[in-house]
């Protein structure tokens, strides 16, 4: 499954060790930034990378030309990671709650991870929290910085670049990424992290139908491969949405702790049983790797940050006429409203 997250550059912790890092790992990134263009036109670029990087900036014309998107810089240059993700996230949450432990920064205010470039860092604090909380440490391949280095008057240099976690995805998730990433550019909320990961993951899976329908038509590989993933994907979030429902329930229940934290455990384990059941019915992702993991409410919690409001989202857009500009209005219409008026504009019709 594509997650894709926001780094938090500026961090606002006291901790200068934490500014630091963050800091000189982009700007490390940064350092080895090629561009796009010149990589293309170079014989001696691996076609595979120069055939993905030439749909890197066909994906990219496209969201600025029919999606409305920002026409920022950003997503020119390519960098060479050299490992499989960007960033370690540890995210945390209480033992008995579905609520997200927050991280408060300054400009951005509040996020519900805290993001690493190192990944022994990310460990250690991860190590450090308070026992009585669920702590997991991810792994993130993609980040952006909001647009906010992409501005015109910053030099290119410092504009977001595309990384080679991206292109090692299949054509369709790394058109997917691409779109998901410059839509954050369009919005963001302070201390409402669900909202805005919502909404660009809308605008990702709405604006990479219109792309492959435009492009190469319904009947493509890519767009067959794409909603094979798509169905995937939901067969997992109803998995995931069904414990989480079964998890609300016990902790808003009269039990005493000790029972509670037993049958959570009950309950995380039939999730897992039911994927076993269920897993012969995935047609082009797999699951395997995630369900193996000890999960706790950060992994639950992880899942639903990304899909609370996609569908208020795309039953907004349809209001608009699927007209993408109307759309965005609205939408920033709905940045200035209170945190539970979004939540409740955006929650499902009875």
């Amino acid at each position: 499954m594509r997650i894709s997250s926001l780094l938090l550059l500026l961090g606002g912790c006291s901790e200068f060790g934490f500014y630091w890092q963050a800091a000189s790992g982009h700007l490390d990134l940064l350092s080895r930034k090629q561009d796009i263009q010149e990589l293309i036109r170079n014989p001696e670029t691996d076609p595979e990378l120069s055939r993905k990087l030439k749909l890197v900036l066909e994906v990219r014309e496209f969201a600025v030309s029919r999606l409305s998107l920002p026409e920022k810089a950003g997503y020119t240059g390519y960098v060479n990671l050299g490992r499989p993700y960007v960033t370690k996230i540890v995210r945390a949450a209480p033992s008995l709650k579905l609520e997200a432990y927050q991280w408060c920064y300054w400009f951005i205010g509040c996020q519900e991870y805290r993001g690493y470039f190192d990944a022994e860092e990310a460990m250690r604090y991860a190590q450090g929290m308070d026992e009585d909380l669920d702590v997991s440490v991810r792994s993130v391949s993609a980040y952006s910085t909001l647009g906010w280095l992409n501005q015109s008057w910053i030099p290119d240099y410092f504009s977001d670049p595309v990384l080679s976690t991206f292109v090692q995805r299949k054509a369709p998730d790394l058109a997917a990424t691409l779109i998901h990433e410059m839509a954050h550019q369009v919005v963001y909320v302070k201390n409402d992290t669900s909202f805005n990961e919502s909404f660009a993951t809308f605008v990702e899976e709405e604006g990479l139908e219109q792309f492959y329908r435009e492009r190469t038509g319904s009947g493509s590989s890519e767009m067959i491969w794409y909603r094979s993933a798509r169905r995937d994907r939901e067969r997992f979030r109803q998995l995931v949405l069904e414990a989480y429902e079964k998890l609300e329930i016990l902790y808003g229940s009269d039990l005493g702790d000790s029972e509670k934290l037993q049958k959570k455990k009950q309950i995380f384990s039939q999730l897992k049983q039911a994927f076993s059941q269920k897993k012969l019915e995935f047609e082009v992702l797999h699951y395997s790797k995630w369900f193996s993991q000890e999960l706790n409410n950060t992994h639950l919690l992880g899942i639903r940050r990304y899909h609370r409001d996609t569908e208020g989202f795309r039953r907004l857009f349809e209001n608009e006429g699927r007209k993408w500009e109307q759309f965005f209005v609205k939408v920033l219409e709905l940045a200035d409203k209170s945190k539970a008026e979004r939540k409740m504009l955006l929650s499902p019709k009875l």
